[in-house]
């Protein structure tokens, strides 16, 4: 994660238009770079997290990790209609982005490669599992939370992993 991290910003802050530019221009738009996608992929995952309709889903568990709370990883109690259409909601517009990032994170590095096939192979499967037992009812969004911050937790030991290979 933080090799990502810091590709990010290297990009976040390279990203104005080149002088002599023009919004009107005839030729054909460039593809992004690789990582540029990734970027502009993940804005789109974190953009989910306040649309109204995934709100009741949002209530009940964490946009990104350190949002984390006591109350969310001790929650008894199991996921209602309501919750269950906005998770299902969610998941095919989180999974189709998700896809998406992975395909273009494999291409950006060797590094995000690994990353993009440990995604593929280990957290993704992990997290879909995690979805469906809760959309069962079969945990309570206590488990269902602590369970995706485990997930998360691998992500980034995966990441720090990646990372200490190149050193």
């Amino acid at each position: 994660m933080r090799l990502f991290a810091i590709l990010l910003t290297l990009l976040l802050s390279a990203c104005a238009a080149p002088p002599g530019g023009s919004i009107f221009s005839t030729a054909p738009a460039e593809e992004p770079s690789p990582l540029a996608s990734v970027i502009a992929l993940s804005n789109k995952i974190k953009a989910l997290c306040i649309e109204p309709e995934y709100a009741v889903y949002f209530a009940k568990t964490f946009c990104t990790p350190s949002e984390l709370s006591l109350s969310m990883m001790s929650d008894r109690t199991k996921i209602n209609q309501a919750q269950k259409i906005a998770l299902n909601a969610w998941s095919q517009a989180y999974d189709k982005l998700a896809e998406e990032l992975n395909e273009k994170l494999a291409l950006s590095s060797a590094a995000n490669k690994q990353m993009a096939d440990y995604n593929k192979t280990i957290a993704f499967p992990a997290a879909q599992k995690n979805r469906l037992d809760l959309y069962q009812g079969s945990i309570t969004w206590g488990v269902y939370n602590r369970k995706r911050k485990e997930i998360s937790d691998g992500i980034a030991a995966e990441s720090q992993r990646v990372v200490q290979q190149k050193i």
